[in-house]
């Protein structure tokens, strides 16, 4: 039955749940994390390049700033900028979110009710994939996912049309984004890269040396104890001259120059870029280098799109149709996102400030300084006019001169 699975304990399952577990407001320590690859040991979270990845473009949207459009629910603004959980900050909520749904490409936004099971969201909860099924019980579907309290693993369960559905690679299900399957080939990649570079230095550090004996050896412990003899006298921390030195029993000594195979430097570029690619950045972005054009062109191809669906997403959790015909909204915008110079930030604050665009207190946080009493109000230059006025101011000039 795909997804949508019946069976039989699901009833006693809810029926247990909701008597013993404060279904929406007890929130322990969840586990929401599991490596995605079973080709190696390790998941597109635990390799260093695509985790840098994962944390750059996590860590610009952490800095968005949540903004309730409209009266109702405007309490609830302080609450996703401050702390949306008990256990999160509005950053950590962000960076939390942001990270989870590009390791697994979905991530389910849990509310958090006043009353338990209905009434007004005091708080939202960012859940993984992991251990996360829809089930069908009286033609309700439900979200059962799994928590971890007290060391052990145990099964909450919501109606799904009350649970905000974020996803990532949104294609063949209707419910959950697709996996990271198609990086398999270059976490694999990286894999035997960072291998290679691990033995290359180990054998790089390794001496080796043919000896050829004068004279034959026939007894097996005799010749380990000579070879042994040998390196104690030469290959110890005490011969640090560099001179190697053997007696007549030797006719000759000769060390074997070991190159190791090192990754070649464009085939690491290569591999690096494809998961540059894979997450839509670049090298710069990641090193935190980037310029002003870059960062709008990475900003624009994917910061934006992952807060546009978080807006409309949590949107969706707290207003109904009617909410959305007045004007209702929850919008992540990004004033803090500030990668621009002093003096591209100035011409943005002189140009807008005169033409009504911008307060003194949103020009001031362009330039990250404090608000002050009174910012808020808009100006506007006077010898600015409407187009629709100019037919009037020539008339009453005309008027004037014929006086």
């Amino acid at each position: 039955m795909g997804l949508l699975k019946d069976f039989g304990d699901f009833r006693k399952i809810i029926a247990e749940e909701r008597k013993k577990v404060n279904l929406y407001n007890d929130f322990k320590s969840f586990t929401v994390y599991s490596p995605t690859f079973s080709t190696y040991a390790g998941g597109v979270y635990e390799m260093d390049l695509t985790r840098a990845a994962i944390h750059s473009i996590a860590n610009q949207v952490s800095k968005a700033n949540p903004v309730i459009v409209g009266d109702k629910y405007k309490s609830f603004e302080s609450v996703l900028q401050s702390f949306p959980n008990s256990l999160m900050t509005g950053q950590q909520f962000l960076y939390k979110w942001a990270t989870i749904l590009l390791a697994e490409n979905t991530c389910f936004l849990i509310p958090i009710y006043e009353d338990r099971t209905a009434g007004k969201i005091i708080g939202i909860q960012p859940v993984g994939r992991k251990g996360a099924e829809i089930r069908r019980l009286d033609g309700v579907d439900y979200l059962v996912y799994e928590v971890e309290v007290g060391g052990q693993r145990r099964k909450q369960s919501i109606e799904l049309d009350r649970v905000g559905i974020t996803r990532n690679h949104y294609y063949t299900s209707d419910y959950f984004g697709e996996s990271n399957s198609a990086l398999n080939a270059t976490m694999e990649l990286l894999n035997v890269q960072n291998q290679g570079i691990i033995e290359g230095v180990k054998n790089s550090n390794t001496i080796r040396f043919i000896m050829k004996l004068a004279n034959v050896i026939a007894d097996p412990n005799a010749f380990r104890k000579e070879r042994d003899r040998i390196r104690d006298m030469n290959l110890n921390t005490e011969n640090n001259g560099g001179i190697f030195m053997y007696d007549a029993k030797y006719s000759e000594a000769k060390q074997i120059d070991s190159k190791p195979m090192m990754v070649d430097a464009d085939q690491a570029k290569l591999v690096a870029q494809n998961v540059f690619n894979y997450f839509g950045i670049n090298e710069a972005f990641v090193q935190n280098r980037f310029s002003e054009t870059e960062w709008d062109a990475i900003y624009e191809g994917r910061i934006e799109p992952l807060l546009i669906q978080l807006s409309q997403v949590v949107s969706r959790m707290l207003f109904t149709d009617k909410d959305f015909t007045d004007g209702s909204k929850v919008i992540y915008e990004s004033s803090r996102m500030q990668y621009a110079s002093n003096e591209t930030k100035k011409g943005i604050v002189v140009e807008l400030f005169d033409r009504g665009f911008l307060t003194h207190n949103e020009g001031r946080m362009i330039f990250n300084l404090p608000r002050i009493e009174g910012g808020d109000k808009y100006y506007i230059r006077r010898e600015y006019i409407g187009i629709d006025e100019l037919p009037k101011i020539d008339v009453k000039k005309e008027e004037g001169k014929t006086e």
